[in-house]
């Protein structure tokens, strides 16, 4: 009798499958029915308007992007050059003096004393700048004249450094800008600047300011070796060395 019932419930497991499998197939696609009028619903959906300080946040971070580096360091000087200036008024005028000729400058009115050391500040700052921007100018020169270089000759400047061993280009240049900033490159370039620069300022002045400064630095302008050379110059120009000719008879 057990044996009976047995058989009985696996018919009846047996005869209920196909319709669990049914109803399981069934009930996936109405989900994935639902699942495709959502997605639908969403892509029409209108995006809703943005509140006013979102907004405005928005635009103040594109305007903060959109700001040059020109820009960024005025307003940062403008109001280092506010903070200074409020720092000054607040100290005692002995302690104000002694910050004034600190630096090489005149007492004078508190206020024109503020003004001369807020001034003085300043302009170091902008040479400390412009000297890191020579100093990355410089680096950038060198950088982009190894890269011009062919393969080849690389190789020569990287056996002139000691650099020896099978290396891609860009690692033969990062160790010679290595080894060249350490042999003090950068001062050398700093300096041939510098001096290209004065030549280009000498060159710029009239010959009587040029005179004046020569004779204020104590520097003979009628240089001896100068003098032969151009009239060498001169005298060859008009003819003077060329080969005689003879008359005919």
């Amino acid at each position: 009798m057990a044996i009976q019932k047995r058989k009985a419930v696996t018919r009846v497991s047996a005869a209920g499958s196909p319709l669990k499998r049914g109803a399981r197939a069934a009930l996936k696609k109405e989900l994935k029915a639902a699942e495709k009028e959502q997605d639908e619903q969403e892509v029409e959906k209108p995006e809703e308007p943005q509140d006013e300080e979102e907004a405005k946040d928005e635009e103040d971070q594109e305007e903060e992007e959109d700001i040059s580096e020109e820009d960024r360091v005025t307003q940062e000087e403008e109001q280092l050059q506010v903070a200074r200036r409020k720092e000054l008024r607040a100290i005692y005028i002995d302690e104000l003096k002694q910050i004034t000729t600190s630096k090489g400058l005149e007492t004078c009115k508190k206020d024109d004393m503020i003004e001369a050391v807020v001034a003085f500040e300043a302009k170091e700052r902008a040479n400390s700048r412009a000297q890191k921007a020579k100093l990355r100018a410089v680096v950038v020169s060198k950088k982009g004249e190894l890269e011009d270089l062919p393969l080849p000759e690389l190789r020569d400047v990287s056996n002139d450094y000691g650099i020896k061993g099978q290396l891609t280009k860009h690692a033969r240049i990062e160790q010679i800008l290595k080894l060249w900033q350490q042999a003090d490159g950068v001062d050398k370039a700093l300096a041939k600047m510098a001096c290209d620069e004065r030549e280009q300022e000498l060159l710029g002045m009239d010959k009587v300011a040029l005179r004046r400064l020569c004779e204020k630095v104590g520097v003979d302008p009628l240089v001896k070796q100068v003098m032969v050379e151009r009239l060498v110059r001169t005298e060859n120009t008009a003819g003077k060395f060329a080969r005689p000719t003879i008359a005919p008879e």
